[in-house]
Formats: structure tokens, sequence, C-alpha cells
């Protein structure tokens, strides 16, 4: 907006009388003379003022939109608008559009600027950070500021879509830019070693900071970074500064579905693989460094891509015989207590987790063969396993689906190796009387709890299925010929079935078929 420094007196038709001080917005104008500028004054008269004679006005874009609302009003009151007035409107909307936009931009700023200092001098990741920040905002507007204007745009803006320009602009960007120059830099130079300082501080960053900011900068050159850390991973034998990288690998594969196809055609499946049997062959083993390793090696089994053949004879049964004998050992304690490890597993829970890692893994590769059935097959007891498997199905908890994404359709890990355990004999004979009845217990609530299309339902029932061919439980035989002969009947009772509705009823039938006794209970 404009301001008049003094009194002017119109000498033409087209030029506009006013007063000192009275404010002034400025319109689009076809003349060529840069000496007088097109204007319009708040009671809505509009015309041509000489520049020498106005002044940038002293008030915020928030006035200035309520001027031009103002002047708006005054002139839809009128009651004829002529065609040059039309033409004026257009252009003071248009002008209202661009200060709403630089308004939007600035409590887009804001928030980030906000957000980066609430994380810099806090233990907060990014997202808890933005949490802090709108809680905060909203105590403010609502107790402190009864009419706060900006803080009712900051509150307003939408995070997800925070430009990356703006981003860039923070204090974390510069930081992660320095970095990740310093890493590929030294990555490059096989006789200058990275120190440990800085690839703490990168951990730190890879926990806390933007997810777009790390992504952002993940991408670049093909992902060069992420082979870059794992080529120092390979080359890494102090473990002080070998933890940080798995860390900074396990934290980074889980941004982005690229990072994981990334990490699994490179050397780095291997290379852990090697790493937790030669550690465990250790005497003093580094139960610290065993963790890591199983964990980042399950983050980078869960893709949908395949292992190579190469890699799959080295992530074999060997490999899948030293999970279970971790697991089998109970005594083995807590292997990290690293603040910002939120689940802080123990070494057994994560063991189990790769196996069940590995197990969808070679299912993707083939049904047959897997090496977690075959080095199961010739246990003949495997207590831990069986008992901790049976928890997770319990609790309908699949603990690497937050690595794997979210697929309605397909069957979780866990009941996927529980199909595979129930596939032969020669590895359903882990489960005894007691473990199987309190299996059938959890099989058999969640046939009567779930309605049809409920994929857990579905699984269930193949899962008894399976339970029936290979060990022809007795156990509660009636209470499940009742919720069979339930969910056959459904059809008939909701109407037409849907595509859920008629696997379900299929498998039923196959049950019936092959264990023809079932139809003679109910």
């Amino acid at each position: 907006m404009l301001r008049a420094m003094y009194d002017f007196q119109a000498p033409y038709d087209s030029t506009l009388t006013f007063a000192e001080n009275d404010l002034f917005v400025v319109l689009k104008r076809n003349n060529k003379d840069h000496e007088w500028l097109h204007v319009i004054k708040l009671n809505g008269e509009n015309g041509y003022a000489p520049a020498n004679y106005l002044t940038a006005a002293d008030c915020t874009k928030i006035e200035e939109i309520k001027h031009i609302d103002d002047i708006l009003v005054r002139i839809a009151s009128r009651r004829t608008v002529s065609r040059d007035q039309v033409a004026v409107v257009e252009n003071l909307k248009e002008s209202r559009e661009k200060l709403e936009k630089e308004l939007e931009d600035l409590a887009a700023k804001q928030m980030y600027e906000l957000t980066s200092l609430v994380r810099q001098n806090t233990k907060c990741t990014f997202r808890q950070a933005q949490g802090a920040i709108l809680e905060t905002l909203k105590y403010f507007q609502e107790n402190v500021l009864p009419i706060p204007d900006g803080i009712d745009r900051i509150l307003n803006t939408d995070t997800e879509k925070i430009p990356m320009e703006v981003r860039h602009c923070g204090v974390d960007s510069q930081h992660l830019d320095r970095l990740v120059g310093a890493i590929m830099e030294f990555a490059s130079d096989q006789e200058t070693d990275v120190s440990e300082e800085t690839w703490n501080e990168m951990l730190n960053l890879i926990t806390h900071a933007d997810p777009a900011l790390l992504i952002s900068a993940l991408e670049r050159h093909d992902c060069a970074l992420i082979l870059q850390l794992v080529h120092r991973l390979q080359a890494e034998t102090s473990w002080r500064k070998r933890k940080p990288i798995l860390a900074i690998l396990f934290h980074a594969l889980q941004l982005l579905p690229t990072f994981v196809n990334v990490a699994i055609n490179s050397v780095l499946p291997s290379e852990l693989a090697r790493d937790i049997q030669t550690t465990c062959t250790v005497q003093d083993t580094n139960k610290d460094r065993v963790y890591w390793s199983i964990r980042v090696l399950t983050v980078t089994l869960c893709c949908r891509e395949p292992l190579s053949f190469a890699q799959q004879n080295e992530l074999g049964e060997n490999l899948v015989e030293l999970l279970v004998n971790l697991l089998e050992n109970e005594s083995v304690s807590i292997a990290t207590t690293d603040e910002r490890d939120d689940e802080c597993l123990t070494i057994t829970t994560a063991a189990m987790h790769l196996i069940l890692a590995l197990y969808r893994q070679f299912n993707i590769v083939s049904l047959e063969n897997n090496p977690v059935l075959l080095c199961l097959a010739r246990r003949s007891m495997c207590d831990s396993l069986v008992e901790k498997i049976i928890l997770l199905y319990n609790r309908e908890d699949d603990p690497i689906k937050q690595y794997v994404g979210d697929d309605d359709n397909q069957t979780d890990a866990v009941s996927n190796l529980m199909l595979g355990l129930f596939s032969g004999a020669e590895t359903a004979k882990l489960f005894y009387t007691a473990d199987l009845d309190v299996l059938l217990d959890v099989i058999l609530r969640r046939l009567a709890d779930y309605g049809p299309g409920d994929k857990r339902r579905s699984d269930a029932l193949q899962l008894y299925y399976a339970i029936q061919r290979v060990k022809s439980p007795e156990y509660k035989k009636l209470d499940f010929a009742k919720c069979l002969k339930a969910i056959s009947e459904e059809s008939a009772r909701l109407g037409s079935p849907s595509k859920a509705m008629q696997q379900d009823h299929h498998k039923i039938l196959q049950i019936y078929h092959e264990f023809p006794d079932f139809l003679d209970m109910v």
C-alpha cells in the first residue's frame, strides 16, 4: 500500500484529488509513464496519482487485505458497476490473492523454523517437535493472544506440504549437507578416515531430523550415500564406528522402499550374515554387534525383491541354525540400551524377527526348500521359537510389518510362518499337545470373532486346515464344527456372497471333503 506525503489537487479527469496521509492500493496500469501510478482510495475512487507524492504505507499485509476488502464492499454496494470498475475489482482480487499467498508462505516458513528450533534444543524427533509446536501455539491462541492472525495461519499450515525450498533453508539442511559431503568425500578416499564424531552426528540427524530432508539427501546421485554407507561398513573394523553406521542404515532403510531395494542388491545382506556368524563363533561374543547386524539384516530382507542366488546360499540353513540357537538360549540379555532405539529389543526377540523376515524372503524366491523349514525339520524340539510364535499369533502382532508396509491382502509374517510349520509333519512335531491346544484356542477365537471378508479369519481357517492335515487334533473339535457350519451358511444368511466369503466357503468344503466327520457332528 501507499500513503500520500502531500495534498494534491487533480488537474485532469483521470487523476485523483487527495489529502496528506490518504491511503491507496496500487492497481495494474497500462500506461508507460512511471511518474504516474494507477491507484484506488479507500473510498473506492480510482485514478492516477503522481509517484513522487506517494510513499510506502506503514501497514501489515493483514491490514492491506482488510483495506482491499473494505474497498470491494464499497464498490459492491453501488447500484451500478461500470466496465472500468469490473476491471478494478479483478485487479483488487488478484492483489488480495497474492497477499494471501505471501502470508501462507510466511506461515509455512515460520512453522518449519520453529519446529527445527525445538528439535535442535530437545531430544524430540522432527515429528514430535511439530506436535509440541502445534500444542504450544494452540495454547497461545486460546489463552495468550485472543486474536492472533499470524498464529491462525501457522496452525492452518499443512505440515506435509511445506515446500522443499523452505525445508532446505533450515539449519538441519545445512548440517545434513555438511555431513553428507564429508562422508562422501572421506568414503571415496581409502586413506582418509571418517571420524566417530561425524558418524554420531549423522546418526543424530537420521533419527531426529525431517524425513523429507533425509530422503532428499539419500536419493541424490542414485542413492550413492546408501552405497557408500554399505562400503564403509564393509571396510570398518572398529566397533565404535561400525555401530553408528549400522544404526544409520537401520533408520535410513526405513525411510523409502527404494533404499531397501538398493541395499538388498548390494553386498550388505552377505556382509551382515557373515558378520553375525563370525561374531557368534568368538568366545566373548559382542552381543551388541550381533544385535545391530540382525536388525539391519531384518530390515534389508523386508523387501519385495528376491535375494540373488549367491546371497541365498550365504543366508541359508547355517544362519537359520545360529538364530534358532540364539532363540533357545533365553539367558541372552538385552543387547542395547541406546536411547535412540525405541524398541530396545532383546537379542532373542531380534533373532525371531530375522527368522520371520528370512522365511518371508525365501518364500518370494520359492515355496520349496525354505532354509527356515529345512533347519527346523532337523530339530527334535524348539520350545522358545514355538512359544514366541504362538505369543505373536495370539497378540496379532506382526513385528516386521513396519518394515514391509501395509498390504491388507497379504498374509502377515507370523501366520505365514505358522502355515509353513504345519505344511509337513517334520516341523509340525515341534508343537507339543499343550502348545497345540493353546494355538487351537486362538484360532477358534478368530473364527468366531471375525466376520466375512476379514483376512485374519481367512488366514485362521487356512491354518486350521493345515493343522488338521498333519496333526488331526480332537481338541474342541465340536466347537470348530459349529464355527465351520456357521461360516458355510453365511451366504444364505447375508445375501450375495463376496469374493472373501466364497474363498472361505471353498476352504470349508475342502475340510468337509477330507474330514467328513465334521459334517456328522452338527
